[in-house]
C-alpha cells in the first residue's frame, strides 16, 4: 500500500519488537490497517504519531490502559493532563532518588569509617563537644509488641536511628534499661513524613515519650559486641567520673 509502512519497517524504525506492536494492536491502542488480500499490517503517519505518544507514555510509566482511555477520547487536553500528572510523579521519584543517593553516600561513609576504626580506650576523642538538638521517641518494648500498636506499613522507604538507654550507678555498675527502646529521625532519613506524624500522635496520646536532647555534648564511637560495649561504658564512666549518669547509645 502506497504511503504506508509495513509492520517490520515500523519495528526497525522505532527499535521495538513485532510482538510489542501486535500487543498494542490487541490492546486496541494502535490498530493497523490490514490488507484483506494477505493480512499484512500497515501503518500510516497518523499511526506513527500515536505510537510515539505510546512510547513516550510507556517511558514515563503511564499505564497502557490509561493511555488507551485518553487516546480513544481523541482529546489533546486529556493526554496533556495525563502527562502533567505523570510529570508530578516523576518529580517525586527524582526527590526519592536524590534521597537514596544521599543515604547510600552516608552508608558508604559509615562503612569506610568502620573499616578503619579502632576503639579509643584513651577517650581522647570524647573531649570534643558537639551541639546536639534531637528528639528521641522512647517506647516500652511491651507496648511496641502489642497487636493494636504495631506500626503500619507506609509508602516509601523508612530509616530510623535506634537508641538504647544506659545508666551508671553510684558504685560504677552499668545498667541497661532493656524495657524501652528509642527512635529518632536523621536529616537524611527517607520518606518518613507519615511515620514521623505517627510518632508525634503517639506522643500526644502518651503511647510513647519524647526525650528531647539539646545542648553541647561529648560523644565517642564504639565498635564491638554487647559484652564489650558494657565494659567500654564502664571504663568511660570511670575515666570521666560519670557516676549516677545517663548514657545514650545510638546503634
Amino acid at each position: 500500500m502506497q504511503g504506508l509502512l509495513r509492520i517490520g519497517q515500523v519495528s526497525k524504525l522505532y527499535g521495538i519488537s513485532l510482538d510489542t506492536l501486535r500487543h498494542y494492536d490487541r490492546k486496541g491502542l494502535l490498530k493497523p490497517i490490514i490488507d484483506p488480500q494477505n493480512d499484512y499490517r500497515y501503518y500510516s503517519l497518523e499511526h506513527l504519531d500515536i505510537l510515539e505518544m505510546i512510547l513516550v507514555g510507556k517511558y514515563i510509566k503511564i499505564p497502557l490502559d490509561q493511555m488507551k482511555e485518553r487516546i480513544d477520547s481523541e482529546s489533546i487536553d486529556g493526554y496533556l493532563s495525563m502527562v502533567k500528572e505523570q510529570k508530578e510523579r516523576i518529580n517525586e521519584e527524582k526527590k526519592l532518588l536524590n534521597q537514596l543517593d544521599q543515604y547510600a553516600e552516608d552508608i558508604l561513609e559509615l562503612l569506610t569509617t568502620i573499616s578503619k576504626f579502632k576503639n579509643d580506650y584513651t577517650f581522647s576523642t570524647a573531649s570534643v563537644y558537639k551541639e546536639i538538638d534531637i528528639t528521641i521517641y522512647r517506647i516500652d518494648l511491651e507496648t511496641l509488641l502489642q497487636e493494636d500498636t504495631k506500626s503500619q506499613q507506609t509508602e516509601g522507604i523508612e530509616s530510623l536511628e535506634q537508641w538504647a538507654f544506659y545508666h551508671s550507678e553510684p558504685n560504677g555498675t552499668i545498667v541497661e534499661n532493656d524495657e524501652v527502646i528509642g527512635f529518632s529521625f536523621a536529616d537524611s532519613t527517607i520518606n518518613t513524613t507519615i511515620l514521623q506524624k505517627q510518632f508525634i500522635f503517639a506522643a500526644e496520646h502518651n503511647i510513647v515519650a519524647q526525650h528531647h536532647v539539646t545542648g553541647y555534648y561529648s560523644n565517642i564511637m564504639f565498635w564491638g559486641v554487647k559484652k564489650d560495649l558494657m565494659e567500654y561504658l564502664y571504663k568511660l564512666c570511670c575515666h570521666f567520673n560519670l557516676h549516677d549518669s545517663a548514657l545514650l547509645v545510638k546503634y
